[in-house]
């Protein structure tokens, strides 16, 4: 896999990040909570993680900044979109492999994906260890490939009888002249083909050109509804269309660069767009979601700036203030509509990164754990449990971390 340029790209800033910790794989596998042998394949390239939040961990236990965690999240969604492609191509070169050393005898070859469709995670390397705030949470197990199974090798079938031989023309009489294909028919299929291939050149000039759509490719001006633009606008892609699509999120009251380059940040404000509009919160950019955005009204992504959210988690954690703003801060930058995806189909959300399981033992909802109040109120609960932040065990080795390190001045 290291062979791949998105993977090598990954691979690349992870060792970057790495060596500016100055510390071995050992030891920040013991502050990120991950096996150090997982670490090392990581960095090498030899595989790609299916969930962020690890790489999260290890971003932070290094030192990265918040820009350079966007770019970790960046450059892992493009590896771990390239790891998937690479196992949905195996089966196929395994079974062309097969047909071609059977020679004239064909083989079945039957497999199971060598990843979980819908986590993402390898089968094979370790586990990672589960997202944060789930105690007891299960996450779905991988599945295997089946062993290849060949079909039986065919029996070699009996003889047939052979055919008494046909006579051949008596001597003297005219051989039957070939049988010729009807020549209307052959120009009836020129014809057909002719007018196809017109429609099409024509279909394609009125759409070059503007056609029906106008100048800007839509009959009323919406960039994203037009030929123009993808089926689908999603992660990775940089053009007109994701300017559009991030001037219409920033016109929403969501806060984001409008730089025409579909990084972290755009998905996290389309999930949360797609969620207060009723849609399915997948962060691609669909056609139902085009409309919503231009049809919308209002500020559905307007929010606590971090400062509201610093004082607020000041007034709720009396207890231990600072400490609980820079849990938050590790967690989430203070962002009330921060969102990350877990391997298993679920999210964290919120200024805590309240996972989805935790939210059903709290009796919350997605749309709750998006409002500020709710969620900081909600975290304080989780703390009350236990009196102190193991629900957040790498942001709260994080926090401590720093502290030892202002203490000493070091």
């Amino acid at each position: 896999m290291s062979g791949n340029g998105d993977v090598e790209e990954f691979a690349e800033l992870l060792r970057e990040l790495k060596g500016r910790a100055n510390r071995s794989y050992a030891a920040l596998a013991a502050r990120s909570g991950v096996s150090a042998s997982a670490l090392h394949r990581y960095c090498s390239g030899a595989s790609v993680p299916g969930d962020y939040d690890v790489l999260a961990r290890f971003g932070k236990v290094c030192g990265a900044d918040a820009e350079e965690l966007l770019e970790l999240h960046r450059r892992w969604v493009l590896a771990d979109a390239e790891r998937k492609r690479a196992v949905s191509r195996a089966p196929a070169a395994v079974s062309a492999g097969r047909a071609g050393a059977a020679g004239s005898v064909v083989s079945r070859v039957e497999t199971a994906g060598g990843s979980d469709a819908e986590t993402g995670a390898e089968s094979g390397p370790e586990p990672e260890p589960e997202p944060e705030l789930v105690p007891g949470s299960e996450p779905e197990p991988d599945s295997g490939p089946e062993s290849l199974r060949a079909a039986p090798a065919l029996a070699p079938a009996p003889e047939p009888p052979r055919a008494a031989p046909v006579p051949g023309p008596e001597p003297g009489s005219a051989a039957s002249p070939p049988r010729r294909r009807p020549l209307l028919a052959v120009l009836a299929l020129a014809v057909f083909a002719v007018a196809g291939v017109a429609a099409a050149l024509w279909g394609k000039a009125l759409t070059s050109s503007g056609g029906a759509d106008g100048p800007g490719g839509s009959s009323d001006g919406r960039l994203l509804l037009s030929s123009r633009c993808p089926v689908v606008v999603s992660m990775g892609q940089a053009d007109t269309c994701v300017h559009e699509v991030q001037s219409l999120l920033a016109r929403a009251g969501g806060r984001l660069d409008v730089d025409g380059a579909f990084g972290p940040v755009t998905q996290m404000r389309v999930v949360v767009f797609q969620l207060r509009s009723g849609l399915t919160p997948n962060g691609s950019v669909d056609e139902g979601t085009k409309r919503a955005l231009y049809e919308s009204e209002g500020k559905p992504l307007d929010t606590w700036t971090p400062d509201r959210v610093a004082r607020r988690i000041r007034e709720v954690f009396t207890e231990d203030p600072e400490r609980a703003v820079g849990i938050a801060d590790c967690a989430s930058y203070l962002d009330p509509l921060y969102t990350l995806p877990n391997s298993n189909a679920t999210r964290n959300w919120g200024v805590f990164q309240l996972y989805d399981g935790t939210l059903r033992k709290l009796g919350g909802t997605r749309e709750q754990a998006l409002d500020p109040d709710w969620n900081i109120r909600a975290a304080h609960r989780l703390w009350a449990l236990t009196k102190d932040f193991s629900a957040w065990k790498a942001c709260d080795r994080a926090y401590r971390a720093g502290e030892t390190r202002a203490a000493t001045g070091s």
